[in-house]
C-alpha cells in the first residue's frame, strides 16, 4: 500500500488531508507552523508534522516514512514557496519517491491599473517614489525584504496585514512595525471586508501576490478597483508544471462525484448498483435514470412551451433559482441551481426524473451547457435532454415588431465589469442593433456613458420585466438612459442609426500618442512591423520595450481577443504607456515595470514578440522565450550597427524558420515658408522569423 506525504500551506493542501481522511486513506501532512497545524482538520487518518526542513532532513524524513519503496510526496505548497518546492523535486529524486505537483491556478486578471514586480524589493523601492498609504498582503517571512527595498517614509505609511500566529506577530515586532500598522487576520477574505479595511485605512497601494481565486486574490482586485487603490503584483517566481487538485485525487487513487469521494472497489460496487437498478426499473416499465434540462423562458409560468410544462409536470423533483420555481407544478422543488448542491440531492434520495429549469432560452448565455457537462461526468449513464425556452431577445423583438436576424448579441449578465462594457460599447459604436442581456439597472447607465464619450447617438429599448403582470417598454435617448436606475429584470436593445465605420485597416497615426521625451517607433515602421508579427485571433503578444507603447496600443485595437502584455523597465516611459493606454481606451493591454528578463522567465509561452530595445541583453531574452516552446514569431528593430550585429548572432545559433529582414529609410515632406523640405529619419532594419 502506497505511503502519501502531503505538504500542505495552501487550501489545495488542507483539502486532499480531509478528502483522504475522509476515504479512510492513513497519510502524514508536513506544515511550516502550529498555526499551519491548527488549521489541519483532526482525524485519525491523518499524522500532522510541523516544522520547516531543508533538502537533507527531507531525504531523512522519507527514509523514515518509506517502508517498501511506494512513497507518495503531494507538493500543495504555496506557488510563492519556490524554495520548499525545488527542495521536495530534489528531495524525492533522491529518494526514488514519486513527486505530484498540485497547482493553484492564476487569476486572469489585473488589467492595466496593476502594476507588476519581479519581487517585492523591486516594488518596495517603487512605492518610495508614490504617496498615500501601502496595504501590504503578502504574509510575513517577506517582511524583512520589503523594507530592505523602502525608505523610512514608506515604512511610516505600510500597513500589513498578516496571519494571526506568534510567529507572524514576532516577526513584525522584530522588524520594528508599529502595533497599530499589524492586522492580524485569517482570510480569505470576501470583497467587503477588503473594502473596509482599505476604507479604514485610507489605503490608496494595495501589495499583493497572485494566489488565485481561492486564496482570494480576485476579492481584493474588486475591492481595490471599487476603492480607488492601485494595484501592485508581485508575479510569481516561475512558471510550474502541475496537476489541479481533482487530477492530483485521482493519481492517488480517489475519483470525485459531486461532493462525494469514492475510491477503488467502493467506486465499481457503486456503478454496479446503478446499472443493476437501471434494469430492475426498465423491467418494471419505469423510463430510466433521466434529467431534462428547461429553459421556462423568462419568468413567468404563462411562457412555458407544452413540451417544458409535460415534463415538470411528470418530474419527481425540479430544480432551480427561487423565482424561476414560483407557480411551477411538482411534489418536490428545490431552490438550487448548482450541480455541486443538485447532484447530491439526486443521490441521498433516490431521484430518478429530474428537472432543472434555467431562465430564458437553453442556448443563449445560459447555464445549461455547464450543467449537462456536470451531470455527465457524475454518471455516464445519466440520460440529459434539453428543451429550449423563449428568450428574452426573441420576446422583446416580438413586442417590437422587428426581426433580429441582423442583430449583435451580448451578455453583461454576471459579466459586467468596466472592461466588459467598454468592450461592448466598443461593438455597439459599429452595429446597428444590438440586444443585450444585463445584469442590472445599472449597466444601461455604465453603457450608455460610454457611447455618450464615443460620440454615438443611439436610442435604448429597455425591455422590464418581460412576461410579468408590470412588464414595460421604454424607449430612451442616450442622454436619458444615461440616468436610468431601474429595479425590474431588463433587458436591452441599442437602436444606432448611424454606425461607424470600421476601418479596413486599422491603424494608428503618431499624433494620436502622447509623446513626451520617450522614443516612439514611428507609424511606417510600427505598420509594417505588427504586418510581420502576423497576430491572430486569441493570441499572446509580448512588446518588450515598450518606449510610449504605440506598438503594443496598435495591435491590441486589431481585436479585443488579442492579449497583449508590454513590458518596460523605465520609470518615465511606463507612466506613459498608461497614459496611452487610458486615452486608448483599450482593457486586453497589461504593462508590467521591469527588466524584461527577470519578467519572462515566469511568464507563459507567447504567440509573437516584438522588440524595440532589449537594454543589450537581446541574446538572454531569446534565450529565455525559445526555452518556453517553439512556434513563437519574432519581430525585432534595429538602428544600430551593434544591434545588427546581435540579431545576427543571434540567427546563425538558432537557424530560425521564415526569416526575412527589410530596411526602410522614411523621408517626410516638412513646410518651410514656400517652401516643401526632406526630413529624413533613420533607416531602420526590421527582423522577422520564427523560433
Amino acid at each position: 500500500m502506497k505511503k502519501i506525504i502531503i505538504f500542505s500551506g495552501t487550501t489545495e493542501g488542507k483539502y486532499l488531508s480531509e478528502l483522504l481522511s475522509k476515504n479512510r486513506i492513513r497519510h502524514s501532512v508536513c506544515v511550516a507552523t502550529d498555526y499551519g497545524k491548527d488549521m489541519m482538520q483532526e482525524s485519525p487518518y491523518a499524522e500532522i508534522y510541523v516544522g520547516r526542513m531543508d533538502k537533507e532532513e527531507m531525504v531523512s524524513f522519507f527514509a523514515k516514512q518509506d517502508q517498501d519503496g511506494s512513497l507518495v510526496v503531494v507538493d500543495a505548497t504555496h506557488p510563492y514557496a519556490s524554495r520548499v518546492t525545488e527542495n521536495l523535486v530534489e528531495a524525492t529524486k533522491e529518494a526514488g519517491a514519486r513527486y505530484i505537483r498540485v497547482l493553484r491556478k492564476e487569476a486572469d486578471a489585473g488589467g492595466e491599473d496593476c502594476r507588476r514586480y519581479a519581487d517585492i524589493k523591486a516594488c518596495a523601492m517603487a512605492l518610495n517614489d508614490l504617496r498615500g498609504n501601502i496595504l501590504l498582503t503578502t504574509g510575513s517571512k517577506e517582511l524583512g525584504e520589503y523594507l530592505a527595498g523602502c525608505s523610512a517614509d514608506t515604512k511610516e505609511r505600510t500597513y500589513v496585514r498578516v496571519l494571526p500566529s506568534v510567529e507572524s506577530l514576532t516577526l513584525c515586532e522584530k522588524e520594528g512595525i508599529r502595533p497599530d500598522h499589524i492586522i492580524a487576520m485569517h482570510g480569505p477574505f470576501d470583497r467587503e471586508l477588503n473594502e473596509a479595511i482599505l476604507r479604514q485605512y485610507d489605503i490608496r497601494h494595495l501589495v499583493t501576490k497572485d494566489s488565485g481565486s481561492v486564496g482570494g486574490f480576485l476579492k481584493k482586485l474588486e475591492a481595490a478597483h471599487v476603492c480607488g487603490a492601485t494595484v501592485h503584483l508581485i508575479v510569481r517566481p516561475r512558471k510550474e508544471e502541475g496537476v489541479s487538485t481533482k487530477e492530483a485525487l485521482s493519481l492517488l487513487g480517489i475519483q470525485t462525484s459531486g461532493q462525494d469521494t469514492i475510491i477503488g472497489e467502493q467506486q465499481e460496487e457503486r456503478a454496479t448498483a446503478a446499472k443493476e437498478q437501471d434494469r430492475a426499473t426498465a423491467a418494471k416499465g419505469q423510463e430510466p435514470f433521466q434529467i431534462t434540462l428547461v429553459g421556462i423562458g423568462m419568468g413567468s409560468v404563462d411562457g412555458i412551451t407544452l413540451e417544458a410544462a409535460k415534463a415538470i409536470e411528470q418530474a419527481e423533483a425540479v430544480f432551480g433559482a427561487r423565482r424561476l420555481l414560483q407557480g411551477l407544478p411538482g411534489p418536490k422543488k428545490y431552490e438550487m441551481y448548482r450541480a455541486g448542491e443538485i447532484i447530491p440531492v439526486l443521490e441521498e434520495e433516490g431521484i430518478r426524473n429530474a428537472v432543472i429549469v434555467f431562465s430564458g432560452d437553453t442556448g443563449f448565455y445560459s447555464g445549461a451547457r455547464a450543467m449537462k457537462q456536470a451531470l455527465t461526468d457524475w454518471r455516464a449513464d445519466a440520460a440529459v435532454r434539453i428543451l429550449p425556452g423563449i428568450s428574452s431577445f426573441s420576446a422583446l423583438f416580438a413586442r417590437l415588431g422587428e426581426s433580429y436576424e441582423d442583430v449583435l448579441l451580448w451578455s453583461l449578465h454576471g459579466k459586467n465589469t468596466d472592461a466588459d462594457i467598454e468592450a461592448l460599447a466598443k461593438k455597439a459604436a459599429f452595429s446597428e442593433k444590438t440586444f443585450v442581456l444585463l445584469s442590472g439597472g445599472e449597466d444601461v447607465s455604465k453603457l450608455a456613458k460610454h457611447l455618450m464619450q464615443m460620440g454615438i447617438q443611439a436610442r435604448f429599448i429597455i425591455g422590464e420585466n418581460l412576461s410579468y403582470e408590470n412588464e414595460s417598454i421604454r424607449d430612451l435617448s442616450v442622454e436619458e438612459a444615461c440616468a436610468f436606475r431601474g429595479e425590474g429584470i431588463p433587458s436591452l436593445l441599442i437602436r444606432n442609426e448611424h454606425p461607424l465605420k470600421k476601418p479596413l485597416v486599422p491603424v494608428k497615426r503618431d499624433a494620436e500618442f502622447i509623446r513626451d521625451v520617450v522614443p516612439i517607433t514611428k507609424e511606417t515602421i510600427r505598420h509594417e512591423s505588427i504586418l510581420r508579427l502576423e497576430p491572430k485571433l486569441g493570441d499572446l503578444l509580448y512588446d518588450i520595450g515598450g518606449g510610449t507603447g504605440s506598438v503594443a496600443i496598435e495591435a491590441a485595437g486589431l481585436d479585443p481577443s488579442l492579449r497583449v502584455i508590454t513590458i518596460e523597465k523605465k520609470r518615465e516611459a511606463a507612466d506613459l504607456i498608461r497614459a496611452n493606454i487610458e486615452k486608448a481606451g483599450l482593457s486586453n493591454i497589461t504593462l508590467l515595470e521591469g527588466e524584461a528578463a527577470a519578467l519572462l522567465a515566469s511568464m507563459e509561452k507567447p504567440d509573437c514578440v516584438f522588440i524595440g530595445g532589449s537594454g543589450g541583453r537581446l541574446s538572454e531574452i531569446i534565450a529565455l522565450l525559445h526555452a518556453k516552446g517553439g512556434g513563437i514569431r519574432f519581430v525585432i528593430n534595429a538602428v544600430s550597427l551593434e544591434t545588427v550585429e546581435e540579431i545576427r548572432r543571434v540567427l546563425k545559433d538558432y537557424a530560425p524558420q521564415n526569416e526575412e529582414a527589410v530596411q526602410i529609410a522614411v523621408t517626410n515632406l516638412k513646410k518651410a515658408g514656400d517652401y516643401h523640405m526632406m526630413n529624413a529619419q533613420n533607416p531602420v532594419w526590421i527582423f522577422s522569423f520564427t523560433l
